[in-house]
């Protein structure tokens, strides 16, 4: 795949290749261990308590920056009303939103609006806590588009709740060990503060085991393009999900978590598809790919599924219906697609002829599908 070539191209010295290959490897590996020891244990209070807590300062910073009057951009709630303003109904500004939300402009170039991350407990790249600010910004518009202006505990909670995306749902049930609870602020003014505070630090572990493990961090760290690459695909893959748990959250939507699973799950094999179009299928190439399998929303037993097919490698044939219904989702898609195939500011013939294909079964025009692949 073409990012790999512009991995090498970037680092522009010898040993770039098995820079690459060590660091994302270690990367991988690590997150593979994490996984296989929840797997056979409960991680410990404790442990949760202290990753999470760290974390939890990082998106505490990012809260801040995103609710508040940033320069160039404006609050949360400046973005709400002037999206309500142009397209004149709550569902027409948050699809609106949404979509400039997933552009690649909103994900990375707006970053740096954040300013630069504070010496915190955690070392974390500070693109990564700008994206992270960016999704909160998106989701705190879409509370406020939902009616929620008063800056709330239980809304701070459900944001961060939503920065999960399929995972939301089952982070909160898990938390509270009320396994029947509704996604829902209702239900969330219902808990003390003190649970608030625990489902606070449980997204925050979570997000320590997707961001904050040591070969993502050395990966954006030491190989920025690389780092860049992942990080924009990881955006693109998930930001949707995010912004369908905050739908559901703060606009009463009807979410379906185990089918959202299903549909990031779908989008991983897909993304492994084209890794084999064009005959070749590197160590490196598959590190990269448990990469970005790591960084995305999922639950361990989906990860440790992906993984092995990473291992194992074949082409799937993949239900594109969840794609069809929704037409932001196949943009999502497709946009990942396009970014990690033209990396390298090429496009393997292969990889076009692939995204040309699938683009027709999503019912792309042809107009539509030169853009993407040129």
């Amino acid at each position: 795949m073409g990012f790999l070539n512009k991995a090498k191209e970037g680092l522009n010295i010898k040993d770039s290749l098995s820079k690459v290959t060590v660091i994302i490897s270690d990367a991988a590996k690590s997150g593979m261990e994490k996984i296989s020891r929840s797997n056979t244990k409960e991680v410990s209070e404790e442990e949760m308590l202290e990753k999470g807590s760290k974390m939890l300062k990082v998106m505490d910073w990012a809260f801040d920056k995103a609710t508040g009057d940033i320069s160039g951009l404006g609050s949360s709630s400046d973005m709400a009303k002037k999206y309500l303003d142009k397209y004149g109904s709550v569902n027409a500004a948050v699809d609106h939103l949404v979509k400039w939300q997933i552009t690649s402009s909103a994900t990375t170039g707006f970053a740096t609006s954040f300013g630069g991350l504070p010496t915190m407990a955690i070392t974390l790249p500070a693109n990564i806590a700008g994206v992270m600010g960016i999704q909160l910004r998106m989701i705190g518009a879409i509370a406020e588009l939902g009616g929620f202006h008063e800056q709330t505990e239980e809304k701070k909670t459900g944001m961060y709740l939503c920065l999960l995306g399929s995972q939301a749902g089952n982070t909160l049930s898990k938390t509270t060990g009320q396994f029947a609870i509704k996604f829902s602020t209702a239900a969330l003014k219902k808990l003390p503060g003190s649970v608030l505070t625990k489902i606070n630090q449980a997204v925050g572990f979570r997000l320590f085991t997707k961001f904050g493990q040591k070969g993502l961090v050395n990966i954006h760290k030491a190989i920025p393009v690389v780092g860049g690459v992942v990080g924009g695909s990881i955006d693109a893959l998930s930001t949707y999900s995010i912004a369908k748990a905050a739908k559901a959250l703060f606009l009463n939507d009807i979410i379906d978590f185990e089918k959202q699973e299903e549909i990031e799950t779908a989008k991983i094999r897909l993304v492994i598809n084209m890794a084999l179009v064009d005959g070749v299928y590197s160590a490196e190439e598959s590190e990269m790919l448990k990469i970005l399998v790591q960084g995305m929303n999922l639950s361990d037993k989906s990860r440790t599924m992906l993984f092995a097919e990473i291992e194992s490698p074949k082409q799937q044939k993949v239900d594109l219906s969840v794609f069809k219904d929704d037409m932001m989702n196949s943009t999502t898609l497709m946009a990942a697609l396009a970014q990690l195939a033209k990396a390298d500011g090429t496009l393997h013939p292969a990889e076009k002829l692939y995204l040309q294909s699938l683009g027709h079964e999503l019912g792309y025009a042809d107009n539509d599908l030169k853009l993407l692949t040129e």
